[in-house]
């Protein structure tokens, strides 16, 4: 499959999104081959390995205590199951890639089982930061490791929610019963402890201007709108319950971190708050800022949207239907207006960070991933709508996106992606969340949901 880096013109057709499908399909192929040869290549390492500058395109140094091999990131191994367990249904099947996907499927095996034992060694959970033989640890002022161990009741974090997606994924295309029976479990305990109040974030912030700490009386939303994921692995997986679960978490998110029909009389429709006070309105920062994340309001939308469809082909009930219908007419919305809020035309790119009262950047890095997030929602919210007016904009949100991620991915560098540009459009050296690469997760498992619906358009 050859890559063309194909730019969608300013009147973009349904044709021409066939036509990118062949470029994502070969972004996808290609880093995922490179993510199994990396695997091969490094015996004694039963870890995803993407600890690839992809600026420089080296490796990065073996004892670097961030990027090196004894830095292992939770995030990254749990994203990277769950991309590695995507990409081999999506080729399953087809005689061209029969081999890779008999590599991929003893890769997903392995690294199953080494995060699975890597949790037990930590009473059930998956730390952002962790050494090889499954020892937790932080980082002091110069940035260098402190191991610690984790306290006899620990709360749930983000390591525990992409372990337990990725370890779910894992088991259901390994079809091992036992595996799932554990997995569940898990996915379970993670969501339990959102509802709980009890779910905390795990993310040490490599990069010091990012909003990722949490702050006492402001509740986050991020952590709900992923574990959508989750629940439509539930869906596809046919467990009893999956589809209330994810509704619940859709209408919440929509009744309390969107403005929708003008409930926040100051802010624009659309407009999605990054966190809410005790009173469940928007956190006012000292400063004054109320910060939304214009990447984390679009994967919103491409996860609700996702669900809502994989969910509809399901057997639902009168009141699950008009639910999800009535969730599904919010999305467009919510694309329109938090894509305007974060786009940059001039270095095309989505920022970091935006806020919602004086409607300036808060943070003008842009990362990656908000590109191919933007673009599965921006197809999905195409797919669902019959409104022409809502089509225009799904276009117009999809061209921008694609054309933007297209000064990111690296032909010469097996069309992996830059992981952050600054407003002037340069390559930058930051780190968005973790030094790792995307094992295929936001970018592969964005686009090949992408490729379906177009398929299907």
């Amino acid at each position: 499959m050859t890559y063309r880096n194909f730019e969608l013109p300013e009147s973009t057709t349904m044709g021409d999104l066939r036509t990118v499908a062949s470029d994502y399909e070969a972004i996808c192929l290609s880093t995922m081959r490179v993510i199994v040869e990396r695997y091969e290549s490094t015996a004694g390492y039963p870890f995803i390995d993407t600890k690839l500058n992809l600026i420089t395109g080296e490796n990065f140094d073996d004892d670097d205590p961030v990027r090196g091999k004894g830095a292992i990131y939770g995030w990254i191994q749990g994203r990277g199951l769950e991309a590695i367990a995507g990409h081999a249904r999506w080729l399953r099947g087809r005689d061209e890639h029969a081999g890779l996907v008999t590599r991929m499927e003893t890769m997903l095996r392995e690294i199953h089982d080494n995060l699975a034992r890597l949790r037990e060694r930590n009473d059930g959970h998956i730390c952002f930061f962790m050494t090889p033989e499954g020892v937790p640890f932080t980082l002091d002022s110069q940035s260098l490791p402190v191991p610690f161990e984790l306290e006899t009741v620990h709360p749930y974090g983000f390591g525990d929610l992409f372990a337990s997606k990725g370890l779910l994924a894992a088991a259901d295309y390994l079809e091992d019963d036992d595996a799932r029976t554990a997995a569940l479990d898990y996915v379970d305990l993670v969501e339990a402890s959102m509802w709980e109040g009890t779910f905390t974030t795990d993310q040490i912030a490599l990069d010091p201007i990012n909003r990722v700490q949490y702050k006492e009386g402001a509740h986050a939303h991020a952590h709900l709108m992923i574990q959508i994921g989750a629940d439509c692995l539930l869906v596809e997986g046919g467990v009893e319950g999956a589809i209330e679960r994810g509704l619940k978490i859709i209408e919440h998110e929509l009744g309390t971190y969107v403005n929708l029909d003008g409930r926040i009389a100051t802010l624009q429709e659309g407009d999605l708050w990054e966190n809410v006070d005790d009173a469940g309105q928007p956190y006012l920062e000292e400063d004054g800022t109320i910060f939304s994340d214009p990447g984390h309001s679009l994967e919103f939308v491409g996860l609700a949207a996702k669900f809502i469809a994989t969910a509809e082909e399901a057997s639902i009930s009168a009141d699950q239907t008009r639910r999800l219908a009535a969730a599904r007419q919010h999305l467009p919305t919510v694309l329109e207006r938090n894509f305007d809020n974060g786009y940059f035309p001039g270095p095309r790119g989505i920022s970091k960070g935006f806020d919602l009262v004086s409607r300036t950047h808060l943070n003008t890095d842009m990362p990656w991933w908000n590109l191919p997030e933007t673009i599965r929602a921006a197809a999905y919210c195409l797919g669902q709508t019959e409104d022409e007016t809502k089509k225009a904009m799904c276009l117009r949100v999809f061209r921008d996106a694609h054309n933007a991620l297209r000064h990111y991915v690296r032909p010469d560098l097996h069309l992996m992606a830059y992981q952050t540009r600054d407003a002037a459009g340069l390559p930058a050296d930051l780190i968005p969340a973790t030094a790792d690469a995307d094992p295929g997760y936001h970018t592969g498992l964005c686009l090949i949901d992408t490729i379906s619906v177009i398929e299907s358009l």
